[in-house]
């Protein structure tokens, strides 16, 4: 089952967004050899994405990471939106690990 998260993205600003996965004896999850995806969209049944996050892992620690660059967020319209992870193990197999929604928040601020 998915963890949920709410998270919050303030338009134009780098986001970042670290998770830990645990095993149920509460270790960390290996996760050397492991593939992750992660988006999101307006909502769960719209067919086009508004963003694809980059998604790394830190290997046997269980830590994984999502993020957007400054630029990538300051094209997403203000609003709330739905995002999850889904990982791949070495078999194939695939499960989501983090799921829920996520808030942009309008900005103001520049720099050229």
């Amino acid at each position: 089952m998915a963890i949920y998260e709410d998270l919050e993205i303030e338009q134009g600003s780098s986001f970042r967004y670290n998770y830990t996965i645990l095993t149920s004896a509460g270790a960390a999850y290996n996760l050397a050899g492991h593939s992750l995806a992660a988006i999101m969209k307006k909502t769960y049944n719209s067919s086009t994405t508004t963003a694809t996050f980059l998604t790394q892992t830190t290997g046997d620690s269980g830590e994984i990471q999502m993020s957007l660059t400054d630029e990538q967020t300051a094209t997403i319209k203000a609003g709330r939106y739905v995002f999850d992870v889904l990982m791949e193990t070495p078999s194939s197999d695939k499960y989501r690990v983090v799921e829920g929604q996520i808030t942009v928040s309008p900005g103001v601020t520049t720099i050229a």
